[in-house]
């Protein structure tokens, strides 16, 4: 018996039940503050150091949204669960809106004591801006212990609606930081090549096995898809659209978020030395 999840219809309803009948009529309150921010959720590989929650109802190379653990693709296994020599795991989305973020995130070691997050920001002109474009100054040491190193990170991050997927078009966030920054930065190349709006365009992307000198990982490259089209429909591109518009407010009010977790604490760019596809 599989131990993955459903994909559902509705992502806005996955980890529910219904509501309980006296709720029902009950006004919707104690929820005003979390409007002031904007917190998709989030693209997400299952690496093989996932925790064991994890790894008890996914395997390895699967792809989900995070926190609502829906799956989005699985991995092709055999039945001793390897990956299926030649199989692609690959899924099409749409990029509706880029912005890039900045952050200080505190030493792994350190967990239980601090935070992982230490500091964050999208205002360009930051003094971390310039630490976290430069490896020489990428890592500091910790205030709290010396011993460990505090880490600036910049993420690239693409807010995307899944195309032609049961999960449907609600906006989700894919972000590309440290050892997935060039798969990142690729994929801007590629999108800035198509010479059209970015919400009319539609991408596949394809989970990567990463061979480092810390250890192997998985990451999405992302190519032209391999069938359909590359553009969206025209229903779909007035949908797209308007939402490139609102989250595009949503930025410059300050009120968009991403994830950021230390499952996405991947080796640095200049520790990959191969990649493949399945």
């Amino acid at each position: 018996m599989s131990k993955k999840k459903d994909i559902s219809t509705d992502i806005t309803k996955i980890g529910v039940d219904n509501l309980p009948s006296f709720m029902q009529d009950e006004k919707v309150t104690g929820l005003e503050s979390l409007k002031e921010f904007i917190v998709p959720p989030r693209i997400k590989v299952i690496q093989k150091a996932a925790g064991e929650e994890l790894l008890s109802t996914f395997s390895a190379g699967d792809v989900i949204l995070s926190p609502l653990n829906a799956v989005i693709t699985e991995m092709e296994r055999d039945n001793k669960g390897r990956p299926v020599e030649g199989s692609k795991t690959s899924f099409q989305f749409v990029p509706i809106f880029f912005y890039p973020e900045w952050a200080t995130v505190n030493p792994i070691q350190m967990k239980g004591q601090l935070p992982f997050l230490r500091y964050r920001t999208t205002d360009p002109a930051d003094p971390v801006v310039t630490k976290a474009k430069n490896p020489g100054l990428r890592s500091e040491p910790c205030p709290e212990d010396p011993e460990y190193k505090i880490r600036h990170v910049e993420y690239l991050n693409f807010i995307v609606a899944l195309y032609n997927h049961p999960l449907g078009i609600e906006p989700v966030i894919m972000n590309f930081s440290k050892g997935e920054w060039s798969s990142g930065s690729k994929f801007a190349s590629l999108l800035k090549m198509r010479r059209a709006p970015m919400y009319g365009c539609v991408f596949e992307a394809v989970v990567g096995l990463r061979h480092g000198q810390l250890g192997d990982w998985y990451g999405f490259n992302i190519t032209n898809p391999d069938e359909g089209s590359p553009w969206v429909d025209e229903d779909n591109y007035e949908v797209f659209k308007k939402l490139h518009i609102q989250f595009a407010e949503y930025h410059k009010e300050s009120r968009l978020r991403s994830q950021i977790e230390p499952d996405e604490d991947t080796p640095d760019e200049a520790a990959v030395t191969s990649s493949s596809e399945f």
